[in-house]
């Protein structure tokens, strides 16, 4: 099945050297875990990680499939250790799996498609990435592009091929659609092309997200012609806000509500990238993403993915900024939640390109990464890194 490629520190390496067994509660806190697999030609890549009850790690991801130009479903279960537990390949009935990752009770939700009807399911699987069952919502949703939790609710993006429209729903964890509307993304000729090659995988990967801030509900998605950030009450048919990018050349890389309007963000402008760690947005009126400037990190690939959580740090509440960088690596860039200020920065990757899926802060107050990894530089593998809080000097 699956095989772990360990790649420990010299120190490490010369420790095990002296001793016979490593030391239980160091490998818990540290490592950096490979899952090799195989089936050599086989390729997957990790969309989202959560920490499980027992400690250890569940992740969602996809898979390349021979029969479809859409994306099939992996699981894979890791041990508070990193180790291997299990994995799960679901069958070729359900594709397109979408992100968040998210608990609902004793369980993990995510969102996935009908390849035939292209119809949104609310999938479930246990604490070991198994019993999976998926449920179609009650409506027709096509498409789903994003998700992300809002108490026991899922705040749900799609996409409508027949009307072009990006649609935000809520959904409950049983499928029950409550409430949705759709946004026009525009008309014409090749408006939706980079939509369609963003699901087959075959153009650029859009960071499409959802999420709420205060009383309105958001989407990062294209409307009007234009990958905007879109805040809506779920009812008038005209969005409250719209903070505009440059078509789909440039808008938010990422973007989190941190206080009333105030967000930390990153943004993405025909290949430069800016991070705004202390941002406030227009919710109730059109603006341009442009002119909100933002720090420049020139070692960042064009248009890098980019991940933002807020975590806590010594008792200090941080922001962790974690983007691809043109050496490989994961780069991370810590501020200061409250004032906006830099506070430091660590790389992540050395001898394997990483690039960055998901980072969360642990219930330990650890950091555990997920990203891709390259086999022979050409298949992509899960890859798993824990920093400990005591490792991260700020």
């Amino acid at each position: 099945m699956i095989r772990i490629k360990t790649f420990l520190f010299i120190s490490m390496m010369l420790l095990q050297a002296c001793l016979e067994e490593t030391n239980p509660s160091f490998d818990e806190k540290a490592f950096t875990k490979i899952y090799d697999n195989y089936q050599f030609s086989a390729s997957y890549f990790p969309i989202d990680i959560q920490q499980t009850s027992d400690g250890g790690y569940l992740i969602l991801g996809g898979r390349r499939l021979a029969t479809t130009t859409f994306t099939g479903i992996y699981l894979l279960k890791a041990d508070k250790f990193g180790n291997f537990v299990g994995d799960e390949e679901i069958d070729e009935s359900f594709v397109n799996p979408v992100g968040d990752l998210m608990k609902i009770g004793a369980d993990y939700y995510f969102l996935c498609m009908d390849p035939l009807t292209l119809q949104t399911h609310v999938a479930r699987v246990d604490g070991n990435g198994e019993n999976f069952t998926a449920t179609p919502v009650s409506t027709i949703l096509t498409y789903p592009a994003a998700a992300s939790l809002d108490g026991t609710n899922i705040i749900a993006l799609s996409y409508n091929p027949v009307n072009l429209e990006s649609v935000i729903s809520i959904i409950t964890s049983t499928g029950t659609v409550s409430s949705s509307k759709g946004y026009t993304i525009g008309a014409g000729e090749g408006v939706e092309e980079p939509i369609i090659n963003h699901y087959l995988r075959t153009g650029r990967q859009f960071p499409f997200q959802t999420g709420k801030a205060g009383s309105l509900y958001f989407f990062n998605g294209f409307y009007n012609y234009t990958f905007s950030l879109v805040f809506t009450n779920i009812s008038q048919d005209v969005p409250n806000g719209v903070v505009q990018g440059q078509q789909d050349d440039g808008g938010f890389s990422a973007a989190v509500p941190v206080s009333g309007n105030t967000f930390a963000a990153a943004r993405f402008n025909f290949g430069d990238n800016f991070l705004l760690p202390k941002v406030s947005l227009n919710t109730s009126g059109t603006s341009s993403s442009t002119d909100l400037g933002g720090f420049t990190l020139p070692e960042l690939t064009p248009n890098a993915t980019v991940k933002v959580i807020r975590a806590t740090h010594n008792s200090q509440n941080v922001l962790v900024f974690a983007a691809n960088t043109k050496s490989n690596q994961v780069g991370l860039y810590f501020y200061d939640e409250m004032s906006g200020t830099f506070l430091g920065s660590r790389y992540v990757g050395y001898s394997n390109p990483l690039e960055v899926a998901a980072i969360k802060q642990t219930t330990e107050g650890d950091l555990i990464i997920c990203a891709t990894t390259f086999v022979g530089g050409r298949f992509g593998r899960f890859c798993l890194v824990k920093i400990p809080q005591s490792d991260i000097r700020l």
